[in-house]
């Protein structure tokens, strides 16, 4: 028993000293590229902020530099990218309309940051809140019909109760939200099937945002403009 407690105290100490190096190591890469952004060295600190990004850290700051830098380098795609991923952090309206200014300005497709957009926001958002709540009234409608099983009336009204949530909730665990990218590298080209050879269905020229329908190996089968193909997945940033 002794010895279990001594391994698993190791491990537990190893995993935390694991932890904290791997995030001192981090906030050391990110003062770096602070550093050679205000020294506007901006290609060096591009590259330490996307390491970091691709890590899965990330900060308001550090995605409004990201967006600064892209936009910068004529990157509109990424740079849209990065602003609407600040934007899921903040809520910053200042966000939208800019975001609405450039796309207008840019000719992008299949930017809308009206309505849907925030709905769809909202959704992802306060999900989670929204299974917790449902299942709630599951389990109460569930323990009530249990509680009053002598009472066929009861039963019949808890089992509605508890029904009728439990198809919400069966909705909720199936639905993500839109599944959207924005491509990024133009020109691309859009293709009938997952290889080189394929036909091309289209060509696009602008930042334009897309729906994800399945990934295969190093492509991505999508909708755009109401049009199915296929793109290569390195050439698309996923929201």
């Amino acid at each position: 028993m002794l010895k279990f407690k001594f391994l698993f105290s190791s491990i537990t100490l190893l995993l935390l000293i694991t932890t904290v190096g791997h995030t001192q190591s981090l906030e050391k890469e990110l003062v770096k590229a602070d550093s050679l952004y205000e020294k506007k060295q901006y290609i060096s600190a591009i590259k330490i902020y996307e390491k970091i990004y691709n890590a899965g850290n990330t900060s308001p700051a550090m995605l409004l530099k990201l967006a600064r830098i892209e936009e910068g380098m004529g990157n509109d795609g990424k740079s849209i990218y990065y602003l609407e991923n600040y934007y899921q952090i903040t809520k910053d309206e200042k966000v939208i309309d800019y975001l609405k200014k450039t796309s207008e300005n840019k000719n992008t497709v299949g930017f809308d940051y009206g309505l849907t957009y925030k709905a769809d926001l909202f959704y992802k958002d306060w999900k989670i809140h929204f299974q917790s709540f449902f299942s709630i009234i599951i389990i109460f409608g569930l323990g009530m019909m249990i509680k009053n099983r002598d009472s066929t009336h009861k039963k019949r009204n808890y089992f509605v109760l508890a029904s009728l949530p439990l198809l919400v909730l069966g909705f909720l665990n199936n639905y993500e939200g839109k599944s959207e990218a924005i491509i990024t590298e133009t020109p691309s080209y859009l293709l009938e099937g997952p290889s080189s050879g394929a036909n091309l269905v289209d060509k696009v020229t602008v930042p334009a945002k897309i729906q994800v329908n399945q990934e295969v190996d190093v492509w991505s089968k999508i909708t755009f403009e109401n049009k199915k193909a296929y793109i290569k997945t390195s050439q698309i940033k996923k929201l």
